[in-house]
């Protein structure tokens, strides 16, 4: 069983370092714009930091507990600051990969309405690289979390080509989406196959495969909910109509 729990706990983290691994490039990106995001990475990166929020939640506590006219033995105050630094330690970095993640399922989500946009460029004469930076102009009014990695990639096309900043893009928002995308455009420059069709048709693939696991998620949603449905309904149900029969069989007894 203890190698087991080892075990299970060395995936576990071996999970989160890849995941970090994965994301590093998108919070590099995202915290040229995130205050938010910002404040969460200084906390996490110090020490000091987590030592003063720590001291700060702990007198919060105790001074709520004064107020509340609670009595707390001298252990309770130690389990309070204990508390405190286990929060302080573990809340930050849980805060930066959930903001991370959250605007990466953003971002996925949007992907089709960039490769419109993009597809519609390139229709109107434009080349992609034409294409991409005038949609890093104009995709702040769609979605601003797009810019930053736009402009990169811009940036990129005019150091070393397209094809290395497709590749970076697809590291920058990783998932399988962005990832369809870049191989696709890369694959289609190579090959001189028509951009426009080819990226509504991707375009198409993507709200399909979203819509595909909206729906898986709709259906896994039916079998959690049965868990309440049988603790809070299901047995108080029992109870009441098996407690008349039971209470007369006492009371003949």
């Amino acid at each position: 069983m203890k190698k087991s729990i080892t075990l299970i706990d060395a995936k576990v983290q071996a999970l989160k370092i890849q995941e970090h691994k994965d994301h590093q490039h998108t919070e590099a990106v995202l915290g040229q714009n995130s205050h938010t995001l910002n404040l969460y990475r200084r906390i996490d990166g110090s020490f000091m930091l987590k030592i003063i929020l720590a001291l700060f939640i702990s007198a919060a506590s105790i001074v709520a507990s004064k107020i509340m006219d609670w009595d707390l033995s001298d252990s309770d105050y130690v389990v309070i600051i204990i508390l405190s630094l286990v929060v302080t330690i573990i809340l930050p970095s849980t805060l930066r990969a959930m903001y991370v993640r959250k605007k990466v399922r953003k971002l996925t989500a949007e992907l089709p309405w960039m490769i419109d946009l993009l597809a519609v460029s390139i229709q109107c004469g434009m080349t992609p690289e034409q294409a991409f930076k005038f949609l890093a102009t104009k995709m702040s009014g769609i979605n601003p979390d797009f810019v930053p990695f736009l402009q990169r990639l811009v940036r990129r096309t005019e150091m070393s080509g397209l094809s290395n900043a497709l590749y970076h893009f697809s590291r920058e928002i990783p998932a399988t989406e962005t990832r369809l995308f870049c191989a696709m455009l890369d694959q289609s420059l190579q090959y001189g196959s028509s951009l426009y069709e080819q990226l509504m048709d991707l375009s198409r693939e993507i709200r399909e495969i979203q819509l595909l696991t909206t729906e898986e998620n709709i259906g896994k949603l039916s079998a959690k909910m049965s868990v309440p449905l049988i603790l809070f309904f299901m047995f108080p149900v029992v109870i009441i109509v098996a407690a008349p029969g039971i209470m007369r069989v006492f009371t003949n007894g």
